[in-house]
């Protein structure tokens, strides 16, 4: 899986005007720092990883780089391959009778141990963030598919769908008067369009595709609102997105509209992984084995991936 920095809670950092390592390791304070290209420019970005992700760091690297005495504090690599390596090593003051950790850098790292414990935090952050994927998506749809919302979101279009069509109702009367030209069975059109393509969840053999339409589902502008958009009709009514909206309301929606959307979204997901996985790539998803990345993990398993070469 590629490092996607939009798949995280960063924050952005503003560096001093200095030489800058590509990623960093503060595996005390489970800190990591990356450089990322956005929009053409480098910048800096930090998140922090998960109490177990970072435990799985320690525990599963080599003893030499760190076990529970002697300890990783720092890595820091640069472009050209060069490195900070700082750990801490606890030692026991025979005076003072008191243990304490000592500091210190370790400068006999390899090239190619170097550029393993890169690949190492890589694959760290990929687990975090396909972790972080799985168990939010799932509690998402979880939530969406209870009787409740589902009963909840059913009866607010059905509200919405009823005023629309109450509202229309004049356009259908013997004597009804038209404004302007074809006006009459252009609310004939707009009435038959919201009657066929309402949907309810009964109307879905998987739930999963009832959120997805629902995040989906735009309504049609009346023939008001189209004749003031195209006075002259050029474009046939419907058949242009700009025929229609998600807020048919116009009344502040927004939030709610936000809602719908990421249960879409986390729906799209969801099924993505009962489908095919979540894509991860298999120099990561080996790496993520090799040292146990994903212990103690809910979501970063095998049966929730599809690896790729």
């Amino acid at each position: 899986m590629a490092f996607n920095p939009d798949d995280f809670q960063f924050e952005k950092i503003l560096p001093p005007e200095e030489r800058k390592p590509i990623l960093e390791w503060d595996a005390l304070h489970r800190l990591m720092v990356v450089r990322v290209k956005q929009d053409g420019e480098w910048t800096y970005l930090a998140t922090q990883l998960e109490p177990q992700v970072n435990t799985n760091l320690h525990n599963n690297l080599p003893d030499e780089w760190s076990n529970e005495n002697d300890r990783i504090v720092n890595f820091s690599v640069y472009e050209d391959g060069q490195h900070i390596f700082e750990k801490e090593k606890l030692k026991f003051d025979f005076s003072t009778k008191v243990t304490k950790w000592l500091r210190y850098e370790k400068s006999d790292l390899t090239d190619g141990q170097v550029r393993e414990l890169f690949d190492i935090l890589k694959a760290a952050l990929a687990v975090q963030q396909t972790d972080a994927e799985v168990i939010r998506t799932k509690a998402i749809v979880d939530l969406a598919t209870r009787q409740e919302y589902l009963a909840q979101a059913a009866e607010a279009k059905d509200s919405i769908k009823t005023k629309f069509l109450s509202g229309a109702d004049w356009s259908q009367l013997s004597d009804a008067t038209a404004s302007f030209d074809g006006e009459l069975e252009l609310w004939t059109t707009y009435r038959a369009w919201i009657r066929d393509n309402f949907k309810v969840p009964g109307d879905f053999e998987d739930l999963l595709d009832y959120l997805i339409w629902e995040g989906e589902f735009s309504w049609p502008i009346d023939p008001f609102a189209y004749q003031t958009l195209d006075p002259n009709h050029e474009t046939e009514y419907l058949s242009s997105p700009l025929h229609f909206k998600r807020n048919p309301l116009e009344s502040g929606l927004d939030s709610a509209e936000k809602l719908i959307g990421d249960i879409a979204k986390a729906a799209m997901s969801v099924k993505e992984q009962n489908n095919v996985g979540i894509p991860i790539n298999k120099q990561i998803w080996d790496k993520i084995n090799e040292y146990n990345l994903n212990q103690g993990l809910a979501g970063a398993l095998a049966d929730n991936l599809n690896i790729t070469e």
